[in-house]
């Protein structure tokens, strides 16, 4: 965006940001372009949209019910499962995707007739494409079920590219889609699809419930068989066991013989409990003792030290020597009997302080091996006791194991029939779960895009394109387009803008435009003329330059010491120099209209061709003939061309001028316009230069030339070469009073006209003014009937 702004700002006072506003005209300087590129984008925008084939969406409904009925019930829980939840939705459209379900729908448009080949769409007809057919097997290379299942695939995965289902807000309802190019073939469809999921939806729970029905009869059979086997085990242990069975069908029942044991058994659980609880206690406290061995203060602290009456004696009589010891010291000094003989006695407290918790230590562990002495004498007892329980009650709790084994198995026999009656009678009144909420209807208009669309959005983009064309035309085209951008880069007043003249147009309007131009640049250069203004003056009063730029004075001609910068008499001819920086701008032309200008007021003219590498003699045949005609010279051989004097000649000094010089009658070249006047004179040379004799001449010779023909002519037109393409430009550049440079619209590119403007300030011949050429018709001259701003 950078590089495009400083682009569009070269055409402003100031480099500031593009806007929208700047953007403005520059499309309406492209608008040929913008106006071309929509044409042909809304041409084809117009082939492509009746050849636009939209979708149609047809829609259906579908609601679930809150439960689901006759669910499979295992045999640890017998109550239903859950009911429908919204979250069973996603699954629920997975299926209707599905291949079943699909599957079930092609075979019923099967049936009604319904084709899945992919049919070419108009646009795709348009441009030549036909349906594609489907290439017929070789015999015996696929099986027939093999080539079914892969047109199987293919229009399932077709009918599956067509459909799309959402859920609607938080409801236990499914909304179906279906998007088809024929609005029948698109209700047709969805309508099998929606009939082929409800009855796969009905068919699945009905064979969900009698799958449920059969494995709880297989189930209840399974029951039954065990019921058996357990009745068969009770009865064979009642053989092997008699007395067993006397005894625990007896009149005291099982268990009150053991009545004194069991109370044995609690007791001496009790008792080890007890037990245990002591040794844990024990545990611990020799756990703390043995942390804080070594250390009589953290001894001291521990309640099973701290609280025996010895060591709480010896500490309270280990307290009373201490504090007695302070005050002995105070009074008497460290080295009293009094207080060595109080120190004996705390030495000798702190002994036996020592030696009783020693003993307390020695208790306490004493003690946790008592306890665990205690334990396991309880632990043996236990063991003996259970194990006379357990012997005494092997056959009760054997015989206690089948009766409940037999039990268990008959409540599950009760629970599977009751079961398997419920199953059946659901199954004969089973409803489907699934209604279909909303039919599939026919519908009315296609979705997004419809052509209306395609064609609101092609518009759209065409004129946006257009705009950006338009924009890109400005961006790459260096060439310029305007009189005020020319003044804007260059810094040079304008002098004259000549419209475009088109071939054929030669009494046309343009043409009189362009004759009011060059009335208009002569008037300016008589007014420079009379001001005795000379190239290198910056214009006259009235067409100043609005963006001066300094410009290096120039040097005096090295040439001849009666160039144009010497001393000229008063009445002495002006020199007017026409040049462009790059050929094809139309300088030749602009110096012949001058030259036909100022010889139509009856001035003395001499148009002067200063291209000796392409003279016109050679490129215009007008010319040639004109020459031909005032020598008596019938034909262009080669012989007569030789012996003919011309500029090469002049520059040698191997003839005079007055010699290569002939009179030019403006009704004989097509370029000028018609009439009596007399016409004006032209030299120029007969063949081409060599660069290098071509350069050494205008370098050593041209000064004395022209002063030669300003003594004898009012005005002497020199018509130079482009100043990039030959460095001959300069020198006549140098020789003139009034420097022209010429550009056209559309044709001079920037880069060439500040080269040029460069290379002709180096020189120190800056150009004076610029004749801009090839706009559009303005109508700024009087008489015009047309106005347009340039």
């Amino acid at each position: 965006m950078g590089i495009m702004t400083q682009r569009f700002s070269e055409n402003r006072a100031g480099a500031q940001p593009v806007t929208l506003a700047d953007l403005v005209p520059v499309i309406w300087r492209r608008r040929g372009v913008a106006l071309l590129v929509l044409a042909l984008l809304l041409a084809v925008l117009g082939a492509v949209v009746p050849l636009w084939q939209p979708d149609y969406q047809a829609r259906a409904q579908i609601g679930f019910l809150p439960a689901v009925p006759a669910p499979l019930a295992s045999r640890e829980n017998a109550q239903p499962a859950a009911g429908f939840q919204i979250s069973d939705l996603d699954t629920e459209m997975a299926v209707l995707r599905g291949t079943a379900v699909l599957s079930a729908a092609r075979s019923v448009l099967q049936g009604e007739g319904v084709d899945f080949d992919p049919k070419p769409s108009r646009l795709a007809q348009w441009f030549g494409a036909e349906r594609a057919v489907q290439p017929a097997a070789p015999a015996g290379s696929f099986p027939a079920e093999s080539v079914e299942t892969i047109r199987e695939a293919r229009d399932i995965a077709i009918l599956r590219g067509k459909i799309k289902t959402a859920q609607i807000d938080n409801a236990r309802v499914i909304e179906i889609s279906l998007f088809d190019p024929d609005p029948v073939l698109a209700r047709q469809m969805l309508d099998a699809v929606v009939n082929s999921y409800v009855w796969k939806r009905q068919n699945d729970l009905r064979q969900k419930l009698a799958d449920q029905y059969a494995e709880t009869r297989r189930q209840h059979e399974a029951a039954l068989t065990n019921q058996q086997q357990h009745q068969q085990a009770l009865l064979d242990w009642q053989d092997d066991h008699p007395l067993a069975t006397g005894t625990i069908n007896g009149a005291g029942g099982p268990g009150r013989g053991d009545d004194g044991t069991g109370r044995n058994l609690e007791t001496i659980r009790q008792q080890r409990e007890a037990a245990r609880i002591d040794f844990v206690t024990l545990q611990s406290r020799q756990q703390a003792i043995a942390d804080a061995q070594g250390n009589m203060g953290a001894l001291l602290r521990l309640p099973e030290i701290a609280n025996t009456e010895s060591v709480r004696e010896l500490n309270l009589r280990l307290a009373d020597l201490r504090s007695k010891a302070a005050d002995l010291a105070r009074r008497y000094g460290a080295r009293h009997p009094l207080v060595l003989a109080n120190d004996a006695q705390i030495a000798e407290a702190l002994a036996d302080l020592d030696s009783a918790i020693t003993a307390q230590i020695a208790a306490v562990n004493r003690d946790f091996e008592n306890a665990r002495t205690r334990i396991e004498i309880y632990d043996g007892e236990y063991r003996r006791i259970m194990d006379e329980m357990a012997g005494n009650n092997r056959d009760r709790l054997g015989f206690a194991q089948l009766q409940r084994a037999l039990d268990r198995s008959s409540d599950e026999v009760a629970l599977l029939a009751d079961r398997a009656r419920l199953m059946q009678s659901q199954l004969a009144a089973l409803r489907p779960d699934v209604e279909i909420l909303q039919v599939p209807e026919l519908p009315g208009k296609p979705v997004f895009p419809s052509r209306r669309h395609i064609a609101m959005i092609g518009g759209f983009f065409a004129i946006l394109l257009a705009m950006a064309a338009a924009v890109l035309r400005e961006y790459f085209d260096r060439a310029l387009h305007r009189a005020n951008d020319a003044e804007t880069l260059t810094g040079l007043p304008i002098f004259a803008v000549l419209p475009h003249v088109a071939h054929g147009d030669g009494k046309g309007r343009a043409t009189d435009e362009e004759n009011e131009a060059i009335g208009h640049l002569q008037t300016i250069i008589r007014l420079r003329s009379e001001a005795g203004q000379t190239g290198a003056d910056g214009g006259i009063s009235g067409a100043t330059n609005p963006h001066p730029q300094p410009q290096p004075q120039p040097q005096p001609h090295p040439i001849s010491n009666t160039g144009a910068d010497a001393a000229t008499p008063k009445d002495a001819g002006r020199v007017i120099c026409v040049t462009s920086p790059m050929p094809g701008e139309g300088k030749s032309r602009l110096a012949r209209k001058i030259a036909a200008r100022f010889a139509r007021n009856g001035q003395r003219v001499l148009l002067l061709d200063g291209d000796l590498r392409r003279p016109a003699l050679v490129m215009d045949g007008a010319f040639a003939r004109q020459r031909a005609v005032r020598k008596g010279v019938r034909g262009s051989g080669q012989g007569a061309s030789e012996n003919m004097p011309d500029l090469q000649l002049v520059l040698q000094g191997d003839c005079a001028f007055s010699d290569a010089v002939f009179p030019v009658h403006a009704p004989e070249l097509a370029e000028c316009e018609t009439g009596t006047h007399p016409g004006y004179d032209f030299l120029g040379a007969e063949n081409p230069v060599s660069s290098a004799l071509a350069g050494q001449l205008m370098a050593e010779k041209l000064g004395h030339v022209i002063a030669a023909l300003k003594a004898k002519y009012d005005f002497i037109i020199l018509d130079a070469p482009p100043v990039l393409a030959v460095a001959d430009a300069i020198w006549l550049m140098r020789a003139a009073d009034d420097r022209l440079l010429l550009l056209r619209a559309g044709k001079s590119r920037r880069d060439d006209i500040v080269d040029a403007c460069n290379r002709l300030a180096q020189a120190g011949c800056a150009a004076d003014g610029i004749v801009f050429s090839g706009v559009s018709r303005r109508g700024a001259y009087y008489g015009s009937r047309k106005r347009r701003r340039a």
